[in-house]
């Protein structure tokens, strides 16, 4: 007898009646005080053995008129002494009549009567003042089950797995093999039909090693999902015989190894330390179970990730003695993509963006603004993926796989740069202003004006921004909510070149002075706010303002006030020359560089206060620059500078004669190194002033801060890497649309001027014929008459139609945006319209998911009354 057991009876007793002395049958020892607390009243308890002691009891005098409990052994038939107890007879205590008191119900369910071991379990675990009140009248099984297991084991069932994986993990998951037979046999039971794969948890307590809970499921995925046959078997068995005997059961072992897995995934982020502990656990299971030909299978395994990185080595090993190998690279580079430790990542996808650009056929150029096209929208981005890959993995074979795959590019990119750079000299002998390739002096009259004209503008002037370098950042300004812009109707970026050679001393001078001179910062200072063509689109009194490097700073943080101020003022132009990108190159090579906002303290900044002030953003460059890669000290003679001397000795190997007005150094003629690996000055992290398209064309990018329709002559443009980059099928992109609306419906005849291309992406077809017939169906114009959101316009319904038709019905959103020539940040509006376009009666003819935009032409055409043939 315990007090938990006497006392939900005696709470009963004392609510109904006034204090009476009670005479309780005792079945053995009786394990309480002397004195019990039942709601604010004490109750005197008494052993008694006999019915003599009993009377005993009874003539003492209780002054305060407590009540009193006596416990007994002993039969009691004396009718004097039954007459002066309650009830007039010994009470034999019932379990079950103490459950109903403690959760203040009428009826127990007649299921668990039967289940004696249950009612003391439930007394013995009822909190003070009893169980949670739910109304009910009758206990049901499912109440009592969640009741006895939050309050006796500490389970709480819609924790699911994983919170019977921390539970596993305590004293408590011990303890439970501690209790009856029968409660152990129906409690597992129990948990086993609520939580699917807690039968190998509960199988862990048994032998206590709940704790091994979290590292042995991430081996149970190996187990499921590793390759069939007698290494698999051989583990699983011994699997069985650490859990005491438990028969492996594929259904079960899955969920506890998912289960796990979310497990560490979650501390990967809240407690990293934690998350490693386990893993390297997981690891040591591994040895234990044999299973490290299995590891693969596993997502968060190290191991794991080591397997599928071997996989990957092995892949490109493959590539060089087959040349239809790129799918099996694309497969293991996907698979160490999907790995949960991301530490590899990035490696996995510039591995199969670099073998995807080698495997283009090769594209001769017959000039250079095709080459100079090339080079900004393709090969710049294999320049990414080399830089990328040049950084070890800690994996032997395939960071010399690695080697191999970035000397091939290297050597592709030198044969590119050494016929770019004889185009390059044949430009500019005869080059003149108002081409199609703008001198970097051009860029304040033709770009920075006109759009200052119409738009405050903030020039940032990134000193050495290649267009490698622009494409990463052009990805992380767009991320952060930028739209980048592009003159209506161009394809492409704007082609810029700088002055010769491509160092600042010349190139920053000119852009920024508007003429091919030769100057510093305090040239450049007096030039820039006394530009004609900037001074005219100007307020009066108020000409352009250029900051360099030392007056960008507040010295207590962020930007200097006086620029700030600018900022925000209705100074039409404002500019700033942020040299991050060339002192980055004086220095150490020994740090990888994300080129991103963030890494650029100053630009983020500067952003940020330009979109406070409306202002549209132009990131303009000087020239670019190459990378060290060990390369060739070359003698440079009496004048030279990183890569260009005079030509006191004719161009040899990997060198390139220029000559012309763009040439300010050597008397208009001087000899500049083609191959990036040739320099003629000491070893540093990168140089520039060769004849290399990453030192010569320099990038041009505009971007409005969000959506706007307030810029002339510029459209939004979608992100548009090449399709070799993206992974997407190739196809036709489309020029940006003019992002003004349309007063009149194009005739049918008309549509198949709505998709305009460049010359080097024309198309072979119009539109599908189904899209003519569809915006001339009457359906469709009584929806569009319908549709109670903003109207579309019809150039972008066709663009979206052809993009997604073209591709088989289903795009990534990024691929349909740059496909229809629509920028990210207006697709997703576009298709919230569309679908109630073309959503008739709910019917999904177009959806989209986080990821993919799905159309479905059958569908569309019979909800429409196309033409099916």
């Amino acid at each position: 007898m315990t007090p938990q057991r006497l006392s939900p009876h005696l709470e009963r007793w004392l609510a109904s009646t006034e204090p009476r002395t009670y005479v309780v049958h005792l079945d053995g020892e009786w394990t309480g005080t002397e004195q019990l607390l039942i709601g604010d009243q004490y109750v005197d308890v008494r052993v008694c053995p006999s019915e003599l002691a009993i009377r005993e009891e009874l003539t003492r005098g209780r002054p305060d008129g407590r009540a009193l409990v006596l416990l007994t052994s002993a039969d009691v038939n004396a009718a004097d002494v039954l007459a002066r107890i309650a009830k007039r007879q010994v009470v034999r205590l019932h379990a079950w009549d103490a459950v109903q008191h403690l959760f203040d119900v009428r009826q127990i369910d007649p299921q668990l009567v039967r289940e004696r071991w249950m009612a003391e379990a439930l007394v013995e675990a009822a909190p003070a003042g009893g169980y949670e009140r739910s109304g009910a009248r009758e206990l049901d099984a499912d109440r009592a089950w969640r009741a006895l297991l939050a309050h006796r084991h500490g389970i709480d069932v819609d924790d699911g797995l994983r919170g019977l994986l921390s539970w596993a993990s305590t004293a408590a998951g011990a303890r439970l093999h501690e209790r009856g037979d029968a409660e152990l046999v129906a409690t597992t039971r129990r948990l086993e039909t609520a939580i699917d794969g807690a039968s190998p948890v509960l199988a862990l307590c048994a032998p206590g090693l709940g704790g091994r809970g979290v590292p042995l499921g991430l081996v149970a995925r190996t187990l499921t999902d590793g390759p069939a046959g007698e290494a698999r078997a051989a583990s699983r068995t011994l699997l069985s015989v650490t859990l005491g005997g438990w028969a492996f059961d594929e259904s079960a072992a899955r969920a506890w190894a998912a289960a796990a897995e979310q497990h560490v995934q979650d501390l990967l982020s809240a407690d990293a330390p934690a998350a490693q502990t386990a893993l390297q656990a997981a690891d040591r299971a591994v040895r234990e179970l044999h299973a490290e030909a299995l590891v693969g299978a596993s997502d968060l395994l190290a191991a794991g990730l080591r397997g599928r990185l071997a996989d990957l080595a092995a892949a490109l090993s493959r590539r060089r003695a087959c040349d239809d190998a790129v799918d099996g690279i694309e497969a293991a580079a996907s698979r160490v993509r999907m790995h949960r430790l991301d530490d590899h990542r990035e490696t996995a996808t510039m591995v199969t963006r670099l073998v995807r650009w080698l495997a283009q056929p090769d594209a001769s150029t017959d000039g250079f603004v095709e080459a100079a096209k090339r080079h900004a929208g393709g090969d710049s981005y294999a320049d990414w993926a080399r830089a990328a890959l040049r950084r070890s993995t800690g994996e032997a074979d395939l960071d010399a796989e690695l080697r191999l795959l970035v000397a091939e590019a290297d050597e592709c990119r030198r044969a590119q740069d050494g016929g770019y750079a004889r185009l390059l000299a044949g430009y500019v002998g005869h080059a003149a202003p108002g081409g199609a390739v703008l001198g970097v002096e051009e860029v304040l009259d033709r770009v920075v004006a006109p759009i200052a004209a119409r738009h405050p503008v903030l020039l940032v002037v990134l000193d050495g921004m290649s267009h490698r370098v622009a494409g990463e950042l052009t990805e992380d300004v767009v991320a952060r909510g930028w739209v980048e812009l592009r003159p209506t109707q161009q394809v492409g970026r704007t082609l810029v070149l700088s002055a010769l050679p491509s160092v600042t001393t010349y190139s920053r001078a000119s852009l920024l002075s508007g003429a091919l001179v030769k100057g510093v910062a305090a040239d450049e200072s007096r030039a820039f706010p006394a530009h004609p063509g900037l001074v005219a689109v100007s307020r009066r009194g108020r000409p352009p303002m250029l900051f360099h490097k030392g007056e960008l700073r507040d010295p207590h943080g962020g930007l200097s006030s006086q620029l700030r101020s600018e900022l925000a003022g209705d100074r039409r132009i404002v500019a700033a020359v942020v040299n991050a990108i060339d002192d980055h190159l004086s220095r150490s090579d020994q740090l990888a560089t994300p080129w991103t906002a963030a890494y650029v303290p100053l630009l983020r900044a500067l952003l940020d206060e330009s979109r406070n002030a409306g202002r549209i953003v132009i990131l303009a460059s000087d020239h670019g620059h190459v990378l060290d890669h060990g390369g060739t000290f070359c003698n440079g003679g009496p004048d030279h500078g990183e890569r260009y001397r005079t030509a006191h000795e004719p161009a040899g190997a990997g060198e390139q004669l220029v000559e012309g007005i763009r040439v300010l150094f050597g008397g208009g003629r001087c000899v500049l190194a083609a191959d990036e690996t040739v320099r003629y000055a000491p070893r540093k992290h990168g140089y520039h002033g060769g004849a290399s398209p990453q030192e010569t064309l320099a990038p041009l990018l505009v971007f409005a801060p969000g959506l706007t329709d307030m810029v002339d002559g510029w459209s939004e443009t979608p992100y548009d890497p090449p399709a070799w980059w993206t992974g997407q099928p190739s196809v036709p992109v489309a020029k940006p649309a003019r992002t003004t609306v349309r007063a009149n419906a194009p005739r049918r005849e008309e549509l198949s001027g709505q998709l305009t291309f460049g010359a080097e992406d024309a198309p072979s077809s119009p539109p599908s014929a189904w899209i003519a017939e569809l915006l001339a169906a009457e359906a469709f114009a009584a929806q569009r008459g319908a549709v109670s959101r903003g109207r579309v316009p019809e150039e972008r319904v066709v663009a979206i139609l052809a993009a997604l038709s073209a591709a088989g019905g289903k795009l990534l959103h990024d691929a349909l945006a740059r496909q229809a020539g629509i920028p990210p940040l207006r697709l997703t509006g576009t298709l919230a319209v569309m679908r109630q376009l073309l959503n008739v009666d709910g019917y999904p003819v177009l959806s989209a998911d986080e990821d993919t935009v799905t159309l479905d032409v059958a569908l569309l055409r019979e909800q429409f009354g196309l033409d099916r043939s």
